[in-house]
Order: C-alpha cells, then sequence, then structure tokens
C-alpha cells in the first residue's frame, strides 16, 4: 500500500541531497570550463565503462540517489565530446553563456509548462517579445508578426513546411505539391518534407554555383516546367549560412520569385540567422524581409544551451490555422487575449526555451552578441591567411559565417587518393587530441570543414590548429607515396 507521508519524507530529503550535490557538480563544471583549453576534446569512455552502464536493470528497488548522481557525471558526462571546446571547429558549436546556462537551470527547477498562456503568463510575454523582436531584426513588421520557440531547425524548417502547405495547397493539391531549394540546403527541410507527407519526386534540389549559392535561373526553369507539367508549385527555400560552407542565398531574387509565382518563401537561417544582429554582416541577409517564414537556433550562434530554436512568421495566422486545436480539457486555460504557443506549433507539453535566450540577452546586451558574430567572420578569413601562407593548400569554399572548407592537394595523386589523404588528415588531427575537424563531400570532393563560431577560439588556436594540420598532411602524404611505390 502506498504510504504517502513516508514518500512525501523522501521527497524532502531527496531535494536536500540534491541541493548539495548538485552544487558540487556545478563547481567541477564551472573549474573544469575554466581550464577547457587544456583539457582533450574527448574523453573516450573505456569498455569497462561501457560494459558497465549495459549490465545495469532498472531497479525494483531505488538505489542511493547519491551515487547514481556520481555514476552519471563520471561515467556519462564527462565521456561526452566538449563541443564547447575552443579547438572543437566541427558542425555548428559554439560555446555557452553562463546567463544562457543559469537560465536553462532555473527553466528545469521550476518546470513551467509553456504551452499555453494562462499556465505562466510572464513567462508567455518574454516568448511573445523575444519572437517580435527577432521578427524586427529580419525586417518584418506589422501587428501580426509572430512564430514559436521550438526544439532545433528541424522542427522549425518543418512547422513552416506545415503553414506554407497549407497556406498555399488545397487538400486535393497536395499530391501535386512542390517545393525547391538549393543543394546545400540543410537536410532536415527534406526529411521534415517526407514526414508531412511529400514524396520524394515532390521535392527539387537546385544546383548551386561556384559560391554555393542557388542558382535563380535554373530555379525558374524549373518552376515553369512543373507549372507547365500540371504540377503545384507552393514553396521556395532559401538559406542564410548553409551547414556545409555557410553561403548565404541570394534573398532578394529568391524573394522576388516567390511572389511573381506565389509561393511561400521560407528561409532556413538555423545556422546564420543570428548575422541578423551584427550592423557589419546584417547586409548580407538582405532580402530576408521578403520571406514568410524565418527559422533561428540560437543555440548555434548566440551561446545557448541545447535547445533553442526558434520559428518567425510574418503573418502569424498562417500558423493558427495549421496547428491550433481546441480540446474540451483546455477550455479553461485557452487565452482568449493572447496565442497560445500550442496553438501556434506541433508541441503542447514544452519547456520555456526562451527564458534563457531572455536571461542572456538582458545580462549581455546585443553589442557583445554583435561582436562575437564579427569575431566568427574574422577567425575564418584567419583560416585562409594561415592556409594561403603554406604550399599545396587549397580553398575549397571562402569563409561565410565563420565556416571554410579546404583541403591538401599535392602533386601527382589523383582525386580518390586526394579524397582517401583528406580523410586522413582529419582522422590524425582528431586523433592528436588538439583540434576536432571532420570532412564533408562538395561536388564530389572531400574536404576539411572548419566551423569557427567559438568566442574562446583564439588567433593562436587557429595558428596551431594550420601548422598542426600541414604537418599532419605532410606525413600522410608520405605514407601515401611509399605505399604507392610498394605497389
Amino acid at each position: 500500500m502506498f504510504d504517502w507521508l513516508e514518500y512525501d519524507n523522501i521527497v524532502k530529503e531527496g531535494y536536500r541531497e540534491q541541493e548539495k550535490q548538485l552544487s558540487d557538480f556545478l563547481k567541477k563544471f564551472i573549474a573544469k570550463n575554466a581550464q577547457i583549453r587544456e583539457l582533450p576534446l574527448f574523453d573516450r569512455p573505456d569498455q569497462e565503462t561501457l560494459d558497465r552502464i549495459a549490465a545495469m536493470e532498472i531497479p525494483a528497488k531505488g538505489r542511493d540517489p547519491l551515487v547514481v548522481g556520481e555514476e552519471l557525471v563520471n561515467d556519462v558526462f564527462e565521456h561526452a565530446m566538449l563541443l564547447q571546446h575552443p579547438r572543437f571547429y566541427s558542425f555548428v558549436a559554439s560555446a555557452v553563456s553562463p546567463y544562457s546556462l543559469a537560465g536553462s537551470i532555473l527553466t528545469d527547477i521550476y518546470n513551467i509548462h509553456a504551452g499555453g498562456w494562462e499556465l505562466a503568463p510572464c513567462a508567455g510575454l518574454i516568448e511573445e517579445k523575444l519572437v517580435r523582436w527577432m521578427g524586427r531584426c529580419a525586417g518584418y513588421s506589422g501587428e501580426n508578426v509572430g512564430g514559436v520557440f521550438l526544439s532545433g531547425g528541424s522542427m522549425a524548417n518543418m512547422s513552416a513546411m506545415v503553414a506554407a502547405r497549407d497556406s498555399r495547397l488545397a487538400p486535393e493539391e497536395f499530391s501535386r505539391g512542390m517545393v525547391y531549394f538549393s543543394d546545400q540546403t540543410h537536410s532536415s527541410n527534406e526529411k521534415g518534407l517526407r514526414i508531412i507527407g511529400f514524396r520524394k519526386d515532390q521535392v527539387v534540389k537546385i544546383p548551386t554555383d561556384d559560391e554555393f549559392k542557388i542558382r535563380t535561373d535554373l530555379l525558374e526553369a524549373a518552376i515553369r516546367r512543373d507549372l507547365e507539367a500540371g504540377k503545384k508549385p507552393f514553396a521556395v527555400i532559401g538559406n542564410i549560412g548553409t551547414t556545409n560552407t555557410g553561403s548565404i542565398d541570394p534573398l532578394e531574387q529568391l524573394g522576388a520569385i516567390a511572389k511573381k509565382y506565389g509561393l511561400w518563401f521560407h528561409v532556413d537561417g538555423a545556422f546564420g540567422g543570428s548575422i541578423l544582429l551584427s550592423p557589419i554582416y546584417r547586409n548580407l541577409a538582405k532580402g530576408v524581409e521578403l520571406s514568410d517564414s524565418l527559422s533561428w537556433d540560437t543555440h548555434k550562434w548566440l551561446m545557448q544551451t541545447y535547445s533553442c530554436s526558434t520559428l518567425i512568421v510574418q503573418d502569424k495566422s498562417h500558423l493558427l490555422n495549421s496547428f491550433t486545436e481546441h480540446p474540451e480539457y483546455l477550455a479553461d486555460v485557452n487565452s482568449s487575449e493572447h496565442n497560445d504557443s500550442w496553438d501556434l506549433g506541433p508541441e503542447m507539453s514544452r519547456p520555456h526555451r526562451a527564458i534563457k535566450l531572455w536571461y542572456t540577452l538582458q545580462a549581455t546586451g546585443t553589442d557583445l552578441l554583435a561582436e562575437l558574430i564579427e569575431y566568427s567572420f574574422f577567425n575564418a578569413n584567419q583560416v585562409k591567411k594561415e592556409l594561403e601562407k603554406l604550399p599545396d593548400w587549397k580553398i575549397i569554399s571562402n569563409p561565410s559565417c565563420g565556416t571554410i572548407n579546404f583541403r591538401y592537394e599535392p602533386e601527382g595523386l589523383s582525386d580518390e587518393q586526394l579524397n582517401a589523404l583528406t580523410d586522413s588528415i582529419s582522422k590524425e588531427i582528431i586523433k592528436s587530441g588538439f583540434a576536432y575537424i571532420v570532412t564533408t563531400t562538395l561536388r564530389g570532393m572531400k574536404t576539411l570543414r572548419m566551423c569557427i563560431i567559438n568566442a574562446n577560439t583564439t588567433e593562436d588556436d587557429i595558428r596551431q590548429t594550420v601548422a598542426l594540420l600541414n604537418d599532419i598532411a605532410v606525413q600522410e602524404t608520405e605514407k601515401l607515396r611509399r605505399a604507392q611505390t610498394v605497389e
């Protein structure tokens, strides 16, 4: 029989224990973060640790919670990749603001339900204000600008396509709908379209130019071709900062084409949307104000903990049309004056992701964040300058949004050998523990890709990284040539 009084005492004691243990863990994390430059990027777990976790069962009777906490820190968290390391140059990872961390902890402690306005009006107001502020950053105007905080660009891009589909197509036209974006657009867009019911042949990937930006002439030709075939073009997606190269599509031209053919214009700014804060670089995104919707991940370039993404739209009525449901069990908490977040996106129960961004913005202001963006551009250009001092290095994509692609191309090697060499350089620098750089593929070429958006990355980090890359490249080339000679 359940003993409520005993359970209540257990819970109270648990909170007292956790107060001390969590305080100790936080101190340990802060101390570790203070010396992060000296730490390896990945303290990979040994087989014994993996076997120990694999052997654990879910117990019928609970274990000592303090022991469980120590296990989690020592066996799990301490053996995860340090994405906030200043020499982690892969994916789109940044340092974390202490204010975002504080906001995240507070959000978890108070466990606010952020689905409906009436459940947390002040928190709802913060989210509403941030969405409108982000919309103003993009040049959106008018009283109907709105949106919602979501888990990431995947959910934001997919939700935008739901609104696009419902606003441009009748249900009987869904099977003929067509969407267009460049061959460098993030895979989340195609995945999202597949999830909401579109076939592979309804997605048209447009080739890119020498700067990896969408070819608008080929885009328009594809739209006209599909119209003549009786299909229903309904959406085009542009990019502010592609994942591979950081490229920014010609948004003004895309906006004009979308308007000409009556298409929904979505901008995937999950990575690069943060340049809108910079008075120096926001001009690169000129034309974003013509879009119907914008995705923007602040956990990428604005130092937020995972996850903190936003979908912003010019006219929130499209989101309300696609996502509003009013079941009887929510009748008493539906807001008549404000839009409930569960009516603006796919989630009902949701954490309040906006709090940590609000905390960061209020604590640091936008000027410092703008300087962070500009510093990233500077650092990517420093990589290019260092590479240009050395022989046999080729820039494949010029710096854009803090991202650059390059590879080592000594004479006498075939394309296949150069791709293999690029792979081996990546593996060796990761093995060194000094820096983390993985490859990507651009037009059949394996390249080394560096994304330098961590505010703690210094010029010295970059100089040392490029020097080490060069040493490894020379050594790996010698190995390859020796292997050729033996053959």
